[in-house]
């Protein structure tokens, strides 16, 4: 009998190991992340960028430059106001996560223990609910700029509003896409697995 398998010890070669966590295998320094740029996520993310700023650019030319005092009733320029807010943050925040993971930023320092699925998913879910309902109610002002009396109808630009809406819906959709495809990783492999575009 082994000296240290008598009462009082402990069989310490037959313990089970336990094993620790390891963070996601990237590459730990600034690089041009190509498989990002060439990926799915990556071309979405992009399309989410030229529509995001279609998208501001459409809700800023509802107010068409005129002389006097007229102006649009509240309701419009309320939806106009909301629109606005979350089309230029959402622009911003898609160029921010599209610099990260371009640059291979997510990779450094504590970053690199992050769940980045999980981030952008909930990023995208974040932004989807508000960007349809915004698109909805952009796109039903369209139909009421069309019948508005002068002199306001003077004040607006009739197809404003209606482009404004269908951007939104076209940024709606990539949110979805882009959901499922950083959803399904964080189901298969687990909230910290890395993403498929990682380097």
């Amino acid at each position: 009998m082994s000296e240290n398998t008598g009462p009082g010890f402990s069989n310490i070669h037959n313990a089970p190991s336990v094993q620790q966590p390891t963070p996601p295998n990237f590459r730990q320094r600034i690089l041009f992340n190509r498989n990002y740029l060439l990926s799915i996520p990556g071309i979405l993310r992009i399309s989410l960028i030229v529509f995001q700023f279609a998208a501001w650019i459409s809700a800023a030319a509802v107010l068409k430059p005129h002389d006097g005092d007229i102006s649009l009733p509240p309701e419009m320029m309320a939806t106009r106001g909301a629109y606005l807010f979350f089309s230029i943050v959402g622009f911003f925040v898609a160029i921010l996560l599209f610099l990260l993971n371009i640059l291979n930023i997510v990779s450094l320092g504590f970053l690199n223990r992050l769940p980045w699925n999980l981030i952008t998913l909930s990023t995208d879910l974040l932004w989807l609910i508000p960007s349809f309902i915004v698109s909805i109610v952009a796109a039903v002002r369209e139909t009421e700029a069309k019948n508005l009396a002068e002199p306001t109808s003077k004040a607006v630009n009739i197809g404003a509003f209606g482009s404004a809406a269908f951007f939104g819906f076209l940024c709606t959709i990539i949110y979805c896409a882009d959901a499922a495809l950083h959803l399904v990783p964080i189901i298969k492999r687990g909230v910290h697995s890395p993403p498929s575009y990682a380097p």
